[in-house]
């Protein structure tokens, strides 16, 4: 038998963002089986997350009200849940920054609307309506798969399979969407994830290389001083100190 809840909407989305007010009616408008919840008050939409099953969170990111404190929390107080960050500007580091703390997808605004839709249908485990931006949409598949396979011996020819592009074509379009190269990207958000478990954690340089998915440690220091522009070793010094 069907509960309350579920005869009123399909899944329940959280959104707390103190700029919401130019795009929350057209939200709105694209989710109608949803229910959304708007709370842009910080606190409140933490003790709102805290004692309600949201299926979903969409959460601002601003200059001026960041968002990786509140990402933390509701990734650490209830993982499974998908996050996904609208962000008024941002740039290549503010990617990094949010995937690495765990945050599902990430856009610009002003919204594409589809696109989120997409994107909220596939953190959701929903059935998708058809994208009219299959390339968006394919460099978005290929930022997830990164994210949940940085690990590992990831192949151009493999990234570009899961984007459903020809080589070619998944190089030039990820450029333009990322303004940066395939290879840049996955460097970076590998030293960022290093970065974090040297902050973080007890692992030796060596094993903190291999989790980030450099076989060579020597080739890790030296990409790692490219990208932060100081060593492993100092930067673990540094942070503890």
């Amino acid at each position: 038998m069907s509960t309350p809840r579920e005869l009123e909407f399909r899944n329940w989305l959280l959104l707390t963002d103190p700029n919401s007010t130019p795009y929350k009616n057209r939200l709105r408008a694209h989710f109608r089986e949803w229910k959304i919840t708007v709370e842009p008050d910080p606190p409140r939409a933490t003790d709102f997350f805290f004692h309600n099953e949201v299926d979903l969170v969409l959460l601002g990111h601003a200059a001026e009200t960041p968002c990786l404190d509140l990402l933390n929390f509701f990734k650490s107080i209830k993982p499974s849940i998908p996050v996904i960050v609208l962000a008024e500007g941002g740039s290549e580091e503010d990617v990094l920054s949010v995937f690495r703390n765990g945050a599902w997808d990430y856009f610009k605004k002003p919204l594409p609307m589809q696109e989120l839709k997409k994107s909220v249908e596939s953190a959701l485990g929903t059935k998708a309506p058809v994208d009219p931006h299959p390339r968006k949409e394919g460099i978005s598949r290929a930022i997830r798969y990164i994210h949940e396979n940085f690990a590992t011996h990831l192949r151009l020819s493999q990234i570009a399979q899961e984007s459903a592009m020809s080589l070619s074509s998944f190089e030039r379009t990820f450029k333009k969407e990322m303004g940066t190269t395939y290879a840049k990207f996955l460097n970076k958000f590998r030293i960022s994830k290093a970065a974090r478990m040297l902050e973080q954690g007890s692992l030796s340089i060596g094993e903190v290389a291999s989790a980030c998915g450099f076989n060579n440690p020597y080739h890790f220091s030296r990409m790692f001083r490219r990208v932060m522009h100081i060593s492993p070793r100092d930067y673990r010094k540094s942070y503890r100190g």
